[in-house]
């Protein structure tokens, strides 16, 4: 027998838990089972609170879909901040559009792209598509920061992919997404490109960077304050990857945003940025590396 199917129109909402592995490692099989559970039970809890219909959990991730997108965005919101202080943290990726309902599950372009940006997420982050963005009210618009143009596996053209993070809400400075329209990153031949001062380093897939102030690193940083093995870029998934390897921390600094501070902690990278060492980029003395993520070949010198 067939199963019924109908046509609908959703916002898909898919979080995934990070960490579970090494709160295995952290506290054993049973309890890591427990809180690992307690964190899904948590999620679904604010998919009923904000009307959503929860589809399955597999594995660590909840599937869930909402008939207004505005939900879906509060309920983002309410899984990133309730999940904030604990051993487990959540990965959102978030779209809007056309789908097929089934019985039990449910099928289309948004739940692939609703997949692909949370896979792209960092931990404690949410990735918006641009249908979902547009369906926001301005004051849930101003909460959500343009990350880049991406290509998504699967899709014909890039797409803007817009970022929120709990802390974005503590925000006043709103982001003009007219002015970062920089173009998109294919999934074809992707590389990085690093500049300082007079010396640039290309990434490609399977030849990692590193960036420090040892010799042995691929980037040299001759900074007392910069650590010798401090960071490294490296491409996984047709996406660049910082990954900070210091005590002090990298400032990345996308356009027309404050700077995100990671410590011991990887982030995709946008097409443009620039990258700090332990300092501030704001400081007299702070060190700038330029960052440029592109599927074609740049021109040298």
């Amino acid at each position: 027998m067939q199963d019924h199917q109908f046509d609908v129109t959703v916002a898909i909402v898919y979080a995934d838990i990070s960490g579970s592995t090494a709160l295995y490692e952290k506290v054993g099989n049973t309890q890591a089972r427990t809180q690992i559970a307690a964190c899904l039970d948590q999620l679904r809890g604010v998919i009923s609170e904000h009307g959503g219909e929860f589809i399955h959990s597999r594995g660590d991730d909840v599937l869930c879909t909402f008939e207004n997108p505005q939900n879906a965005f509060s309920t983002v919101q309410d899984m990133l901040s309730k999940t904030s202080d604990g051993d487990l943290d959540v990965h959102i990726g978030v779209d809007y559009g056309p789908a097929i309902r089934t019985r039990d599950d449910i099928f289309g372009d948004p739940v692939n792209v609703a997949a692909r940006l949370a896979d792209l997420a960092n931990p404690k982050e949410a990735l918006c598509s641009q249908a979902l963005y547009q369906c926001l009210d301005e004051g849930d618009q101003s909460l959500v920061r343009f990350f880049d143009n991406r290509q998504l596996r699967g899709k014909s053209e890039s797409e803007r992919v817009y970022r929120f993070a709990e802390f974005n809400q503590t925000m006043t400075t709103q982001v003009s997404h007219a002015k970062t329209d920089h173009g998109g990153i294919g999934s074809g031949r992707l590389s990085a490109y690093l500049s300082f001062l007079d010396k640039t380093v290309v990434c490609t897939r399977g030849v990692p960077i590193s960036v420090g102030r040892g010799e042995e690193c691929d980037l040299t940083i001759p900074r007392q304050w910069v650590s010798r093995q401090h960071l490294v870029i490296e491409m996984r998934k047709d996406h660049a990857y910082l990954r900070d390897l210091s005590s002090n921390g990298t400032y990345v600094c996308l356009v027309g945003q404050p700077p995100i501070l990671l410590r011991r902690e990887a982030m995709a990278l946008p097409a443009i940025c620039t990258l700090s060492p332990t300092k501030n980029p704001k400081e007299n003395d702070a060190v700038t590396i330029t960052c440029h993520v592109t599927a074609q070949t740049l021109a040298q010198d």
